[in-house]
């Protein structure tokens, strides 16, 4: 059976696509992008140093300096952001522009006392919150993308931004992202090929133009099952 990885890879090459960013904490998808896809295409890893977690930025522990050198020594370009744009909207709520830094002063706690901004899964109830002045943009973009594609899609689009506005990713080419989503999200891994750009204008240049989902072992997105279950 051919593999998620190999799937991927037969996209990025129908697309033409060379420029492969991947979300990543431990490096692992990262490490086995390398070896499916091989030396004729330039990797991106994507994700947030140990002290975003510290500050209460991001619920993960964070890539380590241990690991984000051992990504360097396959040739991998390391791209490690306090906060990503829909990280910035799930914990705790935007407290600052987005697209750039993360202000020093936002520290645990000091960016959660916003309105509640969680999904609340009906439509109705959503563009009320929006037409009440409490839900921006981003966040309809971010709880759009996460209700209709799942976690997989919106961590893609969420990294590529994150590469772009590092100014690391070339914004005059096409690229694939690539995400496999935690197993406790019950959610399938996910590639897509997009136009990247900047947070700032991400409605003036971002383009999704493929999206390849592919169920694990115990698949909840397919079966119409909840997502992370444990609540």
């Amino acid at each position: 059976m051919v593999g998620f990885m190999e799937k991927a890879k037969a996209r990025a090459k129908q697309f033409g696509v060379k420029n492969i960013v991947v979300a990543t904490i431990q490096g692992n998808t990262v490490r086995e992008a390398c070896k499916v896809f091989g030396p004729s295409y330039k990797f991106f890893a994507v994700g947030n140093p140990p002290s975003a977690h510290e500050r209460g930025l991001v619920y993960h522990d964070g890539t380590t300096l241990e690991m984000k050198s051992a990504m360097e020594s396959l040739g991998v370009r390391v791209i490690l952001m306090d906060q990503g744009p829909f990280q910035a909207i799930n914990v705790g709520g935007q407290a600052y522009d987005v697209g750039g830094p993360v202000p020093a002063a936002v520290w645990r706690g000091a960016h959660k006392t916003f309105a509640d901004w969680s999904f609340l899964g009906h439509l109705d109830q959503v563009v009320n919150k929006a037409l009440a002045g409490e839900a921006n943009a981003l966040w309809l973009i971010s709880k759009t993308l996460c209700s209709l594609l799942g976690d997989g899609p919106s961590v893609c689009v969420e990294v590529t931004l994150m590469a772009a506005d590092s100014g690391v990713l070339p914004l005059d080419s096409d690229c694939m992202a690539i995400s496999c989503p935690r197993p406790a999200s019950h959610a399938p891994d996910a590639a897509l090929v997009l136009h990247p750009q900047r947070t700032p204008r991400l409605l003036d240049g971002l383009r999704i133009k493929d999206i390849l989902l592919c169920p694990r072992g115990d698949d909840h997105w397919f079966c119409d099952k909840p997502l992370w279950p444990e609540g």
